[in-house]
């Protein structure tokens, strides 16, 4: 498999809207499980799964899947609510082994205010969290890939500047752990993003910019050589990755896909009346 470009699914369009467009244009799609990202337009249903598999037989696109973020802590100090967290976790990879998706990310644990003097404690809970959930990895051929994040004070400096990722590394030896890379959080971070490029297990990809103060997943227009180089070098280097566009809005996505691998802006073929939209979403 080569490296490909995908899309972060959209939560201003309704699913059959967004298929119909994004499958003529990318060969992966990343979906989104926590509740923020969600929207009526797609939560899961049966419904909405069963339209995904027909999509994706028909287009043979790939699929990933982000782990839900918000309030989730795999290293809370608390019990219970670690425990909530990793429930949470085991049912995302459930999902995810249901609808064929190898590939899960997810975040660091956050820091609870002014605790970073407690930071030791937090790393050794996490370490137990996650060994737990790949046990349970193994036997759902999900592999767990840990995101690098911006700077900011909910995450430790090293969740910033991937250290605490290479300590995970070498902890958790299996193929069911490995990294996310992402290029825009590393940016806000000022860290080069060539840093991450030479660590272990690197699987998956996030593309997008910034104004290296805030995390504003901007489309790729400023500085457009240097994103096509890093591009350039990271499908050289990573062959068999996949790299998700990370804005918000389609059109944007499209415009940084048309970018990075040079393409002249078209439009969708499903855009010309005469051709019909197959399928429709399911239930509706």
């Amino acid at each position: 498999m080569a490296f490909c470009l995908g899309s972060r699914i959209v939560s201003n369009r309704p699913l059959s809207a967004y298929l119909q467009e994004a499958v003529h244009y990318f060969k992966a799609i990343e979906l989104h499980t926590d509740p923020r990202c969600l929207s009526p337009h797609f939560t899961f249903t049966a419904a909405e799964k069963k339209t995904i598999r027909i999509y994706q037989e028909r287009f043979r696109f790939s699929l990933t899947m982000h782990a839900p973020f918000v309030d989730l802590r795999l290293g809370a100090s608390d019990y219970e609510e670690r425990m909530v967290a990793i429930n949470i976790f085991l049912n995302t990879m459930r999902l995810a082994s249901d609808l064929e998706i190898k590939y899960v990310t997810f975040h660091p644990c956050t820091l609870d205010p002014n605790t970073t003097d407690l930071y030791s404690e937090t790393r050794l809970y996490e370490e137990g969290s996650i060994a737990m959930l790949l046990q349970e990895a193994k036997k759902l051929g999900v592999t767990l890939l840990m995101e690098n994040m911006p700077r900011s004070p909910r995450f430790h400096p090293s969740v910033c500047d991937g250290s605490r990722l290479q300590e995970l590394l070498w902890l958790f030896q299996e193929p069911e752990f490995g990294l996310t890379v992402d290029i825009g959080h590393a940016l806000q971070a000022g860290i080069m993003p060539e840093a991450f490029l030479k660590m272990d297990r690197v699987r998956h990809f996030h593309f997008h910019d910034n104004d290296r103060a805030s995390d504003l997943h901007q489309s790729l227009t400023v500085n457009a050589d240097w994103w096509k180089k890093i591009y350039k070098n990271i499908s050289k280097k990573f062959p068999d990755a996949i790299g998700i566009l990370e804005m918000e809005r389609l059109e944007e996505q499209i415009e940084s896909m048309n970018l990075l691998s040079g393409r002249s802006p078209k439009r969708s073929v499903l855009l010309h009346k005469r051709e019909p939209i197959i399928p429709p979403i399911l239930g509706e």
